[in-house]
């Protein structure tokens, strides 16, 4: 697997067909997997990602669980070492992230996902149309690092496999 964080953060503006204009802050990510998903040793998932209202700060955490364990935090893009994930906090080295006000994006399973897209389905095993996924957007505030604290605003998403 190779993660690569593309920008973070990102300014964003889009104009949708209709010519709404929507913009802000935006983050992205590419994941390359050279096995099939459901071949990865991992029974828990903890991921997300804070933008400082501002723009000027980010963190991004990775937490997981199964046979080979890691959790990696990086904040400004540079990663911290002792690090911990709770859905409510990340915290490494000298930095606190504490979430709160988290609202539920969604919670469901693939299968609830995949629906009616019966091939589709198909190519997954029986098993992993049980995986859970729940994804939040919090408000977010890092404390530590020698600053004052920060707040902004993270996604973050808890999955569990079967």
């Amino acid at each position: 697997m190779d993660w690569q964080c593309q920008a973070c953060p990102a300014r964003m503006q889009v104009t949708t067909s209709d010519g709404t204009a929507l913009s802000g802050l935006g983050y992205a990510e590419r994941l390359t997997l050279s096995i099939a998903p459901w071949r990865l040793p991992i029974e828990a998932l903890r991921w997300g990602r804070w933008i400082a209202a501002e723009g000027g700060r980010s963190l991004v955490w990775i937490d997981w669980r199964g046979t080979h364990p890691l959790t990696a935090v990086f904040v400004d893009g540079v990663r911290l070492g002792g690090a911990t994930v709770d859905d409510d906090r990340v915290a490494a080295a000298d930095v606190i992230l504490v979430l709160t006000d988290q609202r539920t994006l969604h919670q469901r399973a693939l299968r609830d996902v995949i629906g009616a897209a019966g091939p589709l389905a198909r190519v997954f095993p029986a098993s992993w149309l049980d995986v859970e996924d729940c994804k939040w957007m919090s408000v977010g505030t890092l404390h530590g690092a020698g600053g004052r604290p920060e707040t902004g605003w993270a996604i973050h998403e808890h999955v569990r496999f079967p």
